[in-house]
């Protein structure tokens, strides 16, 4: 089974009401860790004081969501904004938002360089600017991130730290409904690593707020 694909059954069946069984990460050692799959179709009173810092007295125009995923965030960047686009590789995922009514969702992974407007405010909430295979990866999606950005416009992500090296990469596999996941890899980036990354693109990268695992950032074009 690919990586990712039963992290989404157990999210549809979470949507559905019909998750009948505990949904685990379980790292190379064997440990595992259980994950409360009600992170992801929280109300917005239940967001934490990282992400209200986040969204607080801001105002975008154009959005584009990157790794959409449940698309909990809807009330927020909606009411935000006077357009938002929503994506994810994932057709769960499109399923679950879709179904919840949320207009202009389409499955596309970024990766295939389909898209070709410009859009004023780029979204990558929860790790998803590092949830990929390796660093080659990661600078690609910064490359065609900052294809499609607006000039003085930016992009918005909330990141895990990593203190101790430059970067770290996690392995995990998904085990649900007595079925197990392939192993995906997930980066977690030190900042003036990341810093570093960003300014090799002509970008610059601004900490909004933090807290002792995540911070919120803001990157921009130089000029």
């Amino acid at each position: 089974m690919k990586s990712m694909d039963l992290f989404w059954e157990a999210l549809y069946d979470y949507h559905k009401w019909i998750q009948k069984w505990p949904f685990y990460l379980v790292n190379k050692q064997w440990n595992k860790f259980e994950l409360d799959l009600w992170l992801y179709f929280r109300n917005i009173k239940d967001i934490n004081e990282l992400e209200k810092k986040l969204f607080n007295n801001v105002k975008w125009k154009n959005i584009l969501d990157v790794g959409c995923g449940t698309a909990f965030y809807f009330p927020l960047l909606q009411n935000n904004s006077n357009y938002v686009e929503w994506i994810d590789i994932s057709n769960l995922a499109i399923k679950i938002a879709t179904e919840k009514w949320i207009k202009n969702v389409r499955c596309e992974d970024i990766f295939d360089e389909k898209i070709k407007k410009q859009y004023e405010t780029i979204t990558l909430l929860w790790n998803n600017l590092s949830i990929w295979w390796d660093i080659k990866w990661t600078k690609k999606l910064i490359w065609i991130l900052k294809s499609i950005l607006k000039k003085d416009w930016k992009i918005l992500s909330i990141l895990k730290k990593e203190n101790d090296n430059d970067y770290f990469i996690w392995k995990f596999s998904c085990k649900y409904n007595g079925k197990k996941s392939e192993t995906f890899k997930w980066i977690r980036f030190n900042i003036k690593y990341l810093w570093l990354l960003l300014k090799k693109e002509w970008l610059k990268l601004k900490i909004l707020c933090k807290n002792d695992y995540w911070y919120c950032l803001e990157i921009k074009k130089q000029f």
